[in-house]
């Protein structure tokens, strides 16, 4: 998604309008002293997203309706929020379709589909059904200038349950921690998972049979497209000059020699290959012998439990450590040897495709010795003749080697695309588990969140704090001993603009996010060094360059010294005391 303008409508001619504002790929800036309209803007700007911004009376009053375009999935969407404290927004899409919203919930679902990001029931704070609202989202990207800056998520409401780690969940991806119809939801998800599995399976069968019919190595694609631009290139100086029977003969040797040369490879490939299998196969005998050992132990554990002098008890558990450590050994072994038979299996198919190769070159010789006997016999046009038709065949034969190999590089991507499908699958199943905080998809989150934010901190000159980061509730940080509430003025800032650029910076890494802005409404300036939050802006400015996000935020005192790909928006409609960024009428 892409930010592109923002634009305030007066309320009759005595009310208040602003210019058509349009944001910086990069980063925006709203830069002028208090008092000039730079909270309206920003406010407007999450506003139109659905969050439900409070605005000063004279907004209401003087204010019709701002409007915000936007781009996204290639089309330009226009959305208009009327300022009033109920909703009522209308969106244009990109085919000019209208559609009008009166309530958040419906215009949060419609977002939530625009922007995929998966939602689900979810359970209220007083255990009844829920569900999430872009009022809830947006925290993570807003920071209001009053409250946003004193703790990690200022929600405009607290209703959800773990409502912070359901909005970050949803923010990543992740599965819903707390479901309301746990029970019917895990069954429909195993479901799910069992599908995807079985799609997996058939997916990969189909790559692997693809694969055994081309018998193309990457390796040898490489090589086959090199050969192939040689034939073509002879072919047309043969077809662009006159040439002689000798000539002739010169082309078709060099074809054979090359089949020679391949043949030697694989003939190399193939001793490589028989020494492999019967390394495997040595290995299966060697287990086997280990599996009759433990049958023998077992058989003489059992006749000793036969002897009533030495377990006289029915329930005797003498021998159960030895038992159960029988089980779980005849139990790997035998997976052991049902892999390295799997291995050998496709060794084996290998070997075949390679002898079928060998083959068919052997044929291809014999051919082209065929046809190099047929020239000599002629004049020097048949033999060209003859060259030029041998050519074109072995031209044919590579094109169609290549077009298998690209058929093979499709299904591979849509192999691993289903793979990827799977383990979404796997992480929400998992996540019905007792131990909600296991998910391995949330451990690797918050492990790079940790390392992000450590070095965010680092970037806003944090000081007097632990580094020793622990988190509360999966996604609240612990700094050491001491929790956000217990940090006061400007290092309670500090960490909590590090988190946010952190968690950003994870967010927009990820090629599934859509929503990749940060807006901070007049950061508190007085409580930061101007070089540290000029630090702080700079490194924001080098991710958006990298992963494409947009920051918008609003100063008074620091001035950020905008680049390529910036815009600076300043008030300059003359007001009683100072410029405005609002003037009366349209």
């Amino acid at each position: 998604m892409k930010l592109i303008s923002l634009q305030i409508f007066s309320k009759g001619i005595n009310g208040w309008g602003s210019d058509e504002f349009h944001f910086g790929a990069e980063v925006t800036q709203l830069f002028g002293p208090n008092g000039c309209g730079k909270t309206p803007l920003i406010q407007s700007v999450v506003f139109c997203l659905g969050f439900p911004s409070i605005f000063r009376d004279e907004i209401y009053h003087r204010c019709n309706h701002v409007t915000m375009k936007l781009e996204l999935h290639g089309g330009k969407y226009n959305i208009s929020r009327i300022f009033s404290r109920d909703t009522d927004i209308t969106v244009i899409d990109p085919s000019g379709v209208h559609q009008r919203f009166y309530n958040e919930r419906d215009y949060s679902d419609y977002l939530f589909e625009l922007f995929n990001i998966r939602t689900g029931n979810l359970v209220t704070t007083s255990s009844k059904l829920g569900a999430a609202y872009m009022a809830s989202l947006l925290p993570i990207y807003y920071l209001d200038q009053d409250a946003g800056y004193s703790d990690f998520y200022v929600p405009p409401d607290r209703f959800i349950k773990d409502q912070f780690s359901e909005m970050m969940r949803m923010a990543f991806g992740l599965p819903i921690k707390n479901f309301f119809d746990e029970k019917k939801d895990k069954i429909l998800a195993k479901e799910a998972l069992d599908f995807v599995d079985k799609l997996v399976n058939e997916r990969s069968r189909e790559l692997s049979l693809a694969k055994a019919e081309s018998g193309l190595s990457e390796e040898e694609v490489e090589s086959t497209e090199r050969e192939l631009s040689i034939l073509e290139s002879q072919l047309q100086s043969y077809k662009n000059s006159d040439i002689k029977k000798d000539d002739a003969n010169d082309a078709i040797q060099r074809l054979v020699n090359a089949n020679f040369r391949k043949i030697y490879d694989i003939d190399a490939e193939l001793k490589e290959t028989d020494f492999r299998i019967r390394s495997k196969t040595k290995i299966i005998d060697e287990i086997n012998i280990e599996i009759n050992t433990l049958s023998l132990n077992e058989d003489a554990r059992r006749v000793f439990l036969s002897f009533e002098e030495i377990c006289k008890s029915p329930s005797c558990a003498l021998f159960a450590t030895t038992s159960e450590s029988y089980g779980k050994n005849l139990l790997y072994l035998r997976d052991q040897i049902k892999d390295l038979e799997r291995n050998s299996q496709i060794e084996s198919n290998r070997k075949a495709l390679l002898k079928a190769r060998r083959n068919d070159l052997l044929q291809q010789n014999f051919d082209l010795e065929k046809a190099q006997a047929e020239s000599n016999k002629g004049s020097d046009a048949s033999s060209i003749v003859e060259t030029i038709s041998t050519l074109k065949n072995q031209i044919f034969a590579l094109q169609i080697k290549l077009a298998d190999r690209k058929k093979i590089a499709a299904l591979e991507k849509r192999y691993f695309d289903t793979i990827v499908k799977r383990d979404a699958a796997l992480d929400k199943y998992e996540s019905f588990s007792n131990d909600k905080s296991s998910n391995p998809s949330l451990i690797k989150i918050r492990s790079d969140l940790r390392a992000a934010f450590i070095r965010w901190l680092t970037i806003l000159g944090t000081k007097n704090i632990s580094l020793d980061i622990t988190y509360k509730d999966d996604f609240t940080p612990v700094l050491g001993p001491e929790t956000v509430g217990q940090l006061k003025g400007s290092t309670k800032v500090r960490v909590v603009l590090a988190y946010h650029a952190a968690v950003l910076e994870l967010l927009a890494s990820r090629s599934e996010s859509v929503l990749k802005i940060l807006v901070l409404d007049t950061p508190k300036q007085h409580e930061i060094a101007s070089d540290d939050l000029n630090r702080y802006m700079l490194a924001l400015k080098e991710i958006s360059k990298k992963s494409g996000i947009q920051i918008i935020f609003s100063t008074t005192e620091y001035h950020y010294k905008v680049q390529d790909q910036d815009e600076e928006w300043v008030p300059s409609e003359p007001g009683e005391e100072q410029n405005m960024f609002f003037r009366v009428g349209n």
